[in-house]
């Protein structure tokens, strides 16, 4: 035939897939099983030709590592059609997982090898992913493809850390890939992604989160490729966004936005999309087809909808009263993590919950300030920003912000200890700009002055005209408090 052929056989010596490749390669279907645990094999050998007289080649490494075979052999093609030599790979557990390679074997001395090989591999393997265990409930690898500069990379990466480690999921391990246009199916080439997949097999991760948002289709192709949990950036922050909201009109917004991300993603791997279909119903009696559930989620986006509209009614009418009463009213923004909650609770004496994480506040929070001028005014925080907004995302910032149009002073909110401090900035004005709010009074404040040295601060505050202040130590609160009296009261 001129072919190469391949048997796939199990641990009884069963042979349950015949492969015909072409004269260089086979292509090995997929399996259908499930998601082989780090410590374990797929109970698979592969055993085919090479026709001439190659070793085991890249491809056939690949489907090794990737399909966690019990090995992967080839036998030479003699010109007579009788066997020749042997090559036999398997895999090799280490911190990150290799692989062994034995060629120019004859069949008695490969059937040697053979021996207790499986049961040595998985005890090795059982060894090194009990050490890499760690004590959280999910592992991850960050993944990201863009054609920026590598420094603009990996701040991008922090932040999806942080983003993670606000998720309660541990990064295990972090790769690049500089591509200046995205493949329209994988993101990536075929051959990185195989590199990556190997690499997050090998560390024994849960799942692979890509830092972008992921278009349907490459949702699609990457879960079919990997058994692993395939999660991009927007998933993540609605999982963030999820835990985080504790009002009606939090919760509504936040499944509003996780109903319109999955809508054309349902023809997607189950497995893809279960971290957000587990929190809007989507497992109901009878919703076997993707057209049933598509169904169910237009019409229950329809139902938010309106819920959305009536909770926003009432916050009118709140606002209306609260204009009747002539109370003034400040909105703190900003930044994620730049220290809102902190600064609303030292300057009010209340306790919001503060955590050192991304996105730790979602619901708006209003309480009373008095001013030292004897003045009361009502003083808000808001959700925190962030950069490299998803395009699903954006709704949900711009409605809860645009209610900062009511303010009669926004507080721009900024971490001066940040190496990022001018891009964090840049974040707010635009969003300031995007909505309309640059009319109204602004005063720009410097937290975690008490992190930097001072005359560093001092410098870094005039040349932006900002007020530094320490929300945790109570330095400056002061000034800030006679400024807001002056924006207001003059």
């Amino acid at each position: 035939m001129g072919r190469q052929i391949a048997l796939l056989i199990d641990r009884k010596g069963k042979i349950t897939h015949v492969i015909v490749g072409n004269d260089y390669q086979i292509v090995i279907p997929n399996l259908g099983q499930r998601r082989v645990a780090g410590k374990r094999l797929a109970g698979f050998r592969c055993v085919h030709t090479h026709l001439k007289g190659e070793p085991i080649t890249r491809d056939d490494l690949n489907d090794l590592l990737l399909l966690r075979l019990d090995t992967m052999a080839s036998i030479d093609v003699r010109p007579d059609g009788t066997a020749g030599k042997l090559h036999l790979a398997d895999i090799e557990a280490g911190e990150e997982d290799r692989y062994a390679s034995h060629g120019g074997l004859t069949h008695p001395q490969a059937e040697e090898l053979y021996q207790g090989l499986i049961e040595r591999v998985e005890r090795d393997l059982e060894k090194t992913v009990v050490a890499k265990k760690v004590e959280t409930e999910q592992s991850a690898l960050l993944i990201h493809v863009s054609g920026q500069p590598k420094l603009q990379m990996d701040i991008s990466l922090d932040e999806l850390s942080e983003l993670a480690r606000s998720a309660g999921i541990a990064v295990t391990g972090r790769v690049t890939q500089r591509r200046d246009v995205p493949d329209p199916k994988f993101l990536m080439g075929h051959g990185k992604m195989q590199e990556f997949m190997i690499k997050a097999l090998s560390l024994g991760v849960d799942m692979v989160i890509f830092d972008t948002e992921l278009t349907p289709a490459q949702i699609k192709a990457i879960s079919d490729f990997t058994d692993l949990e395939v999660v991009d950036r927007t998933q993540l922050i609605l999982g963030i966004f999820e835990k985080r909201a504790t009002s009606r009109d939090g919760k509504v917004r936040v499944q509003l936005a996780q109903m319109k991300y999955l809508l054309p993603r349902l023809g997607a791997k189950e497995s893809a999309l279960s971290r957000i279909r587990g929190g809007i119903g989507l497992r109901g009696p009878g919703e076997t087809t993707a057209e049933t559930q598509r169904r169910h989620l237009q019409g229950r986006i329809s139902q938010f909808e309106k819920e959305l509209e009536n909770l926003k009614n009432r916050r009118e009418q709140k606002r209306k009263k609260r204009g009747r009463s002539e109370v003034k009213t400040v909105s703190i923004l900003g930044y994620t993590n730049a220290g809102k909650s902190t600064l609303l609770n030292r300057l009010t004496g209340s306790d919001l919950l503060v955590k050192d994480l991304l996105f730790s506040t979602l619901d708006p929070a209003t309480r009373r300030l008095w001013l030292a001028n004897g003045k009361e005014v009502v003083i808000s925080d808001t959700v925190g920003l962030i950069r490299n907004m998803p395009d699903s995302l954006r709704g949900v910032f711009r409605a809860t912000l645009e209610e900062l149009a009511e303010s009669d002073l926004l507080i721009n909110l900024a971490d001066i200890s940040n190496p990022e401090l001018d891009a964090h900035m840049k974040v707010t004005e635009e969003i300031i700009e995007d909505i309309g709010l640059a009319d109204i009074p602004l005063i720009t404040v410097f937290n975690k002055i008490e992190l930097v040295d001072a005359e560093q601060a001092r410098n870094i505050c005039r040349r932006h005209n900002a007020l530094g202040l320490s929300a945790v130590t109570g330095e400056g609160l002061d000034d800030l408090k006679k400024k807001i009296a002056e924006a207001l009261f003059k």
